[in-house]
């Protein structure tokens, strides 16, 4: 059953109307998701594709493929969603795949609440540390901003990782 985000949620209220968190994964999500992560201007088409990807997986495979999803939907409209898992081989480690905020939504509070709703999940399953990872360019910097304000510390760079002159920064969030 959707959650709708109310003014005294410890999560924040996002600016206008009211958002609603799902977390069952519908076939349209799909393309939705595609067209967030495409208008934010950050991510490049094969991004695209594999944001993509990963929802036609889970809906193929169920939540056996690994990959979670919080959709946070307006007016039925997708606002923003999140992508998450947890890491193979590890016990209590998760991977924050996706956070994607509509820039309508951005700046709104959105992006923390889709974040706390995806260590509320992590949290309920015995996870205890949830991993983000990030471009180290300026275009990024905002993004960088988002994880240190939410609690992440940078734990790794792996210079030139995604082409030259770009480094991958790897953040840690202790949920448990």
């Amino acid at each position: 059953m959707p959650q709708t985000i109310k003014p005294d949620t410890p999560a924040g209220t996002p600016a206008a109307g009211a958002v609603a968190f799902r977390r069952q994964v519908l076939p349209q999500d799909a393309l939705l998701v595609r067209r967030v992560v495409e208008s934010t201007g950050f991510f490049t088409p094969e991004e695209a594709d594999v944001a993509q990807e990963l929802v036609d997986e889970h809906l193929m495979h169920g939540a056996a493929c690994g990959y979670h999803f919080v959709f946070a939907t307006e007016d039925d409209d997708m606002a923003g969603y999140a992508c998450y898992g947890p890491t193979p081989a590890t016990e209590g480690t998760y991977d924050l795949y996706w956070i994607a905020v509509a820039p309508h939504r951005q700046h709104s509070g959105l992006g923390r609440a889709l974040l706390a709703e995806v260590v509320h999940d992590v949290r309920l399953t015995g996870g205890r540390l949830l991993f983000a990872e990030t471009s180290g360019i300026l275009k990024y910097a905002p993004t960088r901003r988002f994880y240190e304000r939410a609690g992440f510390s940078a734990e790794a760079v792996l210079k030139a990782f995604y082409r030259a002159g770009d480094d991958k920064i790897i953040y840690r969030l202790e949920v448990a």
